[in-house]
Parts: structure tokens; sequence; C-alpha cells
């Protein structure tokens, strides 16, 4: 076994020891989805074109200008 072999084994060992030993309690993402009503609706070939039948959900891309 070469030394940066060794070197390597002996990293992937320290690093398995530390995961095991720290406590994961904390939250690692949290979602926001803020309520919606849908009050109209697209007909199906509108609403396939903009890529919802929903108008409240319709949102472009615009991407910014740089001058």
């Amino acid at each position: 076994m070469s030394a940066n072999q060794q070197n390597n084994q002996e990293f992937n060992v320290e690093l398995k020891e530390n995961l095991e030993k720290q406590s994961f309690s904390y939250q690692l993402a949290r979602a926001y989805v803020p309520w919606q009503r849908y009050t109209n609706r697209w007909d199906p070939m509108e609403g396939l074109a903009r890529g919802t039948i929903f108008p409240e959900l319709f949102s472009p891309y615009q991407p910014r200008r740089t001058p």
C-alpha cells in the first residue's frame, strides 16, 4: 500500500469516527410555500403553452439586463 493510500484510509477512518460522534438534531432545510387561492383557469391549450393552467402561478422568466 502506498503512502498516499495509507493517508486516504486514515482520513476516511477519522471522518467516519467524527460523523458518528456528531449529533444531527438540527434541521437542514425548511420549505416555505405560501397559501394561494385558485380563482381562474386557462383552457388546456393555453395552460400547455404557459406551463400552468393557473394564472396565479404564471411567472415568466425575465433575465436581468446588465449594462
